[in-house]
């Protein structure tokens, strides 16, 4: 994803840069809201993407932001996102339990397993809609305007974009390989708090290499970011196998023969572990990365 940036691009400042990429995504946001509550194909997907980039750009450059207003830009675009990744989660889980019924020929399950899921999404979606019609969006309207037209900047970020970037990249490398040293303790809930982190930094990193690509100098963020996106890709994956794992386990919890549930979580839960193997080869890499 690459941002408008200034014209004169070596010379741009960091608050030219994250200006740039703010009223872009702030652009996104507003494009995307009316597909979105239409429920188009992917369209809450991409909307949710766009207020996670938005998030993630304050946290990264949280220096060059002022305080106080992007936190409070975070908080509201942190409600935002809690309803579409609701709807979003849903969607997902019914799309990979269809597939996964499909691939084990256990279409009798679907009502049992499936609909459930699509019900839910169903409700998470008429909230999203009616949080909308309510009046919820005005807040954050009123914020994405702001912030697009003139983004509350520190003096840091008067320093050169490509400065500004780089060690941006640098500390979300950082974060990600300090998050992945924490992995593999004996506590499963730990654990699974553990991993969690890693993909939420994976993420920010992906977004903040997103960010400055086509900054002058940082011709390596591209890869990078691509690192960041495999390791989330892959987390992501894991998530999601495990939660349609519990979901059919729930579905099971009162059937008498649970045989068909047991397959579909065995086939869940492979694919966890196969998510899960891939990751030690994307860290290496990331560890191997040297940023400009």
């Amino acid at each position: 994803m690459t941002h408008a940036l200034p014209d004169g691009q070596p010379d741009i400042s960091g608050g030219d840069m994250l200006a740039a990429v703010v009223a872009d995504l702030g652009r996104m946001i507003t494009e995307r809201r009316g597909p979105a509550l239409s429920d188009e194909p992917d369209a809450v997907h991409q909307l949710r993407t766009s207020v996670r980039r938005m998030r993630n750009v304050l946290a990264a450059f949280d220096s060059c932001f002022e305080q106080e207003p992007a936190g409070k830009f975070a908080v509201v675009l942190a409600a935002y996102g809690g309803l579409l990744g609701e709807c979003r989660d849903l969607e997902v889980r019914a799309a990979d339990a269809t597939v996964v019924l499909r691939d084990l020929a256990q279409g009798e399950l679907y009502d049992a397993v499936v609909e459930p899921l699509l019900t839910a999404h169903d409700r998470a979606h008429a909230a999203l809609v009616a949080w909308h019609l309510a009046g919820g969006a005005e807040s954050l309207d009123a914020l994405l305007v702001h912030w697009s037209a003139d983004p509350p900047l520190t003096d840091r970020a008067a320093r050169p974009a490509t400065t500004i970037a780089a060690r941006a990249v640098r500390r979300q490398v950082r974060r990600v390989l300090d998050r992945a040293d924490r992995l593999g303790g004996d506590d499963v809930a730990e654990a699974e708090e553990a991993v969690h982190a890693l993909r939420r930094a994976a993420r920010r990193l992906r977004h903040t290499a997103d960010a400055v690509e086509g900054v002058d100098g940082l011709d390596g963020a591209a890869a990078v970011g691509g690192l960041g996106q495999r390791i989330q890709g892959l987390l992501g994956d894991h998530r999601d196998a495990v939660l349609l794992a519990d979901h059919v386990r729930s579905c099971a919890a009162d059937v008498a023969d649970r045989t068909s549930y047991d397959r579909v979580v065995g086939r869940a839960e492979t694919l966890a572990d196969e998510a899960m193997a891939g990751l030690d080869g994307a860290l290496a890499d990331l560890r191997r990365v040297v940023v400009p």
